[in-house]
């Protein structure tokens, strides 16, 4: 471990430094998984993008994109790292791929050049999620159910997801192993707090029409 910035060096260790809020959030063992997850991400746009930012900052071991779409002018109200240099002269993952590197040295960053190479990458059986976030890219049509089923042919997890307007979708395939540890399956409650008063007991108000059970 490196004694200056906390990260570790050993294959598969964890970085307490770095990810201590992860650690808060997902827990030890799920976030020894995610360090030695390789991920796929189909599609550079407003979803694509920040599924990939969030990702990388999580610590995964590596993230690649793929969306050979060269940046067009309305790109730029969609993919926050497209600029107007970028129209014309770079695809989606070329304009993206530079920031994203930025996020999180410690994460593998890279560009799928071809649909040949995507399809090479799920086979190879080293990737263990695909999210598909585009259905059409350079008027190429990736049918998710294709995709899905090349994904369960080699135990590899996919997630198709997308937005339209003020509605989207999400359809997440971890196929027949996969083992969900919800303890209770009980939905996670909501409350609004208005204030909370200090004293002797500390007092938490809440919405009237929200009013919580603790």
């Amino acid at each position: 471990m490196d004694s200056n910035t906390g990260q570790t060096t050993g294959e598969g260790e964890i970085d307490t430094n770095l990810y201590s809020r992860q650690i808060g959030t997902f827990g030890i063992e799920t976030m020894g998984k995610l360090i030695k997850m390789n991920v796929i991400i189909v599609g550079m746009r407003g979803v694509g993008v920040e599924i990939a930012k969030n990702l990388i900052l999580a610590g995964p071991k590596s993230v690649q994109i793929f969306d050979p779409q060269v940046v067009s002018i309305n790109d730029l109200g969609a993919n926050f790292y497209c600029e107007e240099k970028h129209v014309g002269q770079a695809s989606r993952a070329e304009a993206s791929i530079g920031k994203l590197q930025e996020l999180n040295p410690y994460v593998s960053v890279s560009i799928i050049p071809d649909v040949d190479t995507l399809k090479a990458k799920v086979a190879s059986g080293e990737t263990h999620v695909v999210c598909q976030t585009e259905l059409i890219i350079n008027n190429q049509f990736f049918d998710p159910a294709q995709i899905d089923a090349d994904c369960r042919a080699k135990k590899v997890g996919y997630i198709s997801t997308a937005t339209f307007g003020p509605w989207g979708y999400a359809f997440v395939d971890f196929g027949t192993e996969h083992v969900v540890t919800d303890g209770d399956g009980e939905q996670t409650k909501q409350f609004i707090v208005t204030m909370i008063e200090k004293g002797e007991k500390t007092k938490i108000f809440v919405h009237e029409d929200k009013r919580h059970s603790y």
